[in-house]
C-alpha cells in the first residue's frame, strides 16, 4: 500500500465517521443491515472470526492462565502485556496488579514495571493463580493470539522475544492503542503484523501513514464505530477489520451484518462457537 493509499483510506474513512455522526439515531439492527445493503463493494468473510477478549473473560478471571484455556471455541485469543524491570513480558491488563490480586497479595500495588519477575510472580491473582509470562501462554495455546502493548516499554522486550521464537510471530498480530509503540515494533521487527486500536471516532488515523504496507494488517476500532462504509473502505486497500468488546447478541449482529473479519468478544461460547470453516484463522 502506498502513503497515497493511505491517505485516500484516511479521507474516506473520515469522511465516512462524520456521516455516521450524523446518523447517530441509526441504532436498532435493522438499520445497519439497510446501511450494509446500500454500501457497494463491501468484502464479507463468512462466518466471522471469533477472538477471546483477555482468554474467555466472562467465564474466568481475565488474562489468566484459565481465560486461556477456557478460550475455545474461540478462533484466536486477545491478551494483554507489560514489561517487568528485569524485562520480561507478563500477560496483565493494568499497570499493576490491585484489579485481579487477592487482598492480601504482595505487590499488588506496585507498577509491572518496577517489579522482576520473580516479584511478580509472588503475587496471587483473585484465582488464586500467579500471573502468567506470555512466554507461558505461548507454550499453552495453540491458538492464534492478538498482543495488545499496554505500555512502551514492552516494545523491545517483544521483539527480542520473537526474534528468538521466530516460528511463533505467524501467529500474533500486535495490537496497540501507542501509535509509536506500533512503528517501533516494525522498525525492530521486521516480520511483525500489526493492528491499530480506536476507542473514538475523533482520533485520526495518521499512524497508518507510518506503519508499512508489508506490516499493516488491521484496523480494530471500537464496535459502535463500525459500519459497512469503514469496512469496506479498508477492505479496498487490503486491510482488514476487527473489532471489539462483543458483550451482547445486538453488538455481535451489528458487527457482522457490517461484514467484520474477526471481532473480540467476552464470551466466545456464548457469542457464537468458532468457525467452522476448514482454514485457521490467520493475520
Amino acid at each position: 500500500m502506498t502513503i497515497r493509499g493511505v491517505r485516500s483510506v484516511n479521507a474516506s474513512v473520515k469522511s465516512n465517521a462524520m456521516a455516521s455522526t450524523l446518523s447517530a439515531g441509526v441504532d436498532t439492527i435493522d438499520a445497519h443491515v439497510k446501511l450494509m445493503r446500500r454500501s457497494s463493494g463491501a468484502r464479507r468473510f463468512s462466518p466471522m472470526y471469533i477472538v477471546a477478549h483477555r482468554g474467555a473473560e466472562d467465564l474466568e478471571l481475565e488474562n489468566s492462565m484459565a481465560a486461556f484455556l477456557a478460550a475455545p471455541p474461540a478462533d484466536a485469543v486477545e491478551l494483554d502485556v507489560h514489561a517487568s524491570l528485569d524485562n520480561q513480558l507478563v500477560v496483565i491488563h493494568d499497570r499493576t496488579a490491585r484489579r485481579v490480586a487477592a487482598p492480601d497479595s504482595p505487590h499488588r500495588d506496585a507498577p509491572m514495571a518496577s517489579l522482576t519477575t520473580a516479584q511478580i510472580k509472588e503475587i496471587t491473582l483473585t484465582n488464586g493463580k500467579s500471573v502468567p509470562t506470555l512466554e507461558e501462554v505461548l507454550a499453552a495455546t495453540d491458538l492464534p493470539i492478538q498482543v495488545e502493548i499496554k505500555a512502551p516499554g514492552a516494545v523491545a522486550p517483544l521483539a527480542d522475544l520473537f526474534r528468538r521464537r521466530p516460528e511463533q510471530l505467524e501467529r500474533i498480530l500486535f495490537i496497540s492503542f501507542h501509535d509509536a509503540a506500533l512503528v517501533e515494533l516494525t522498525d525492530r521487527l521486521p516480520g511483525a503484523q500489526v493492528g491499530v486500536l480506536r476507542a473514538e471516532l475523533a482520533q485520526d488515523v495518521d499512524v497508518l501513514d507510518e506503519i508499512p504496507a508489508a506490516n499493516l494488517a488491521a484496523f480494530l476500532p471500537h464496535w459502535e464505530m463500525i459500519t459497512p462504509e469503514l469496512v469496506a473502505n479498508y477492505h479496498a486497500r487490503g486491510v482488514r477489520v476487527g473489532c471489539w468488546t462483543i458483550r451482547d447478541e445486538h453488538a455481535l449482529a451489528v458487527v457482522e451484518a457490517a461484514g467484520v473479519d474477526f471481532a473480540t468478544v467476552s464470551d466466545p461460547g456464548r457469542f457464537r462457537p468458532g468457525s467452522p470453516e476448514s482454514h485457521p484463522l490467520t493475520w
